[in-house]
């Protein structure tokens, strides 16, 4: 019998979860895998970065869930325009990182957009930590993908729900 890998437990408990765990533990599970201190969803528009759901905490103060970010100010949004590259092990050195001053103390950051089925980007996935993270790289990156895939598929399950059930109401619906 053969020992099921961290990538296959994780994706088992995922898959396990009720519909409406399966954010929080591809969260829990993005840092646990990784070691980081916080993982977490963010949108994005054209000012602001939203950060929607989040597990764990970090050392930053403005990085907290519910927490609307000026998008000048936001690692996802730079990640996400390819300012930044998806993995900074180290935030301080990082030189498209310095004129950030509102999310400080910060060591590391993983990121990576969060697609729907219909190629928009709904927003990111990332994970930071305290301290900086030298081990951080590929297969970091590869798992954090997946996980995005998994709550980007959850994503447009849940807007198809909703798209039935508007169509349902407007076929009942007498005013209509």
């Amino acid at each position: 019998m053969e020992v099921a890998s961290e990538y296959q437990v994780a994706v088992r408990q995922i898959r396990e979860a009720r519909e409406s765990d399966v954010v929080e533990r591809a969260l829990s599970a993005a840092r646990e895998r990784l070691g980081m201190d916080a993982a977490y969803i963010a949108t994005v528009d054209s000012r602001n970065q939203t950060i929607e759901v989040m597990v764990g905490k970090t050392n930053a103060e403005a990085l907290v869930e519910g927490a609307v970010i000026p998008v000048d100010q936001t690692y996802c949004a730079r990640m996400l325009t390819g300012e930044i590259p998806n993995i900074v092990p180290d935030v301080s050195a990082e030189p498209g990182l310095r004129n950030v001053t509102v999310i400080r103390n910060i060591g590391s950051y993983i990121g990576v957009p969060v697609k729907l089925a219909d190629g928009r980007v709904h927003g990111s996935l990332c994970c930071a930590s305290n301290g900086p993270r030298a081990d951080l790289g590929e297969p970091e990156l590869r798992f954090m993908e997946v996980l995005a895939g998994i709550v980007a598929a959850r994503l447009d399950r849940a807007h198809g729900s909703m798209v039935r059930l508007a169509q349902r109401l407007a076929q009942s619906d007498p005013l209509a």
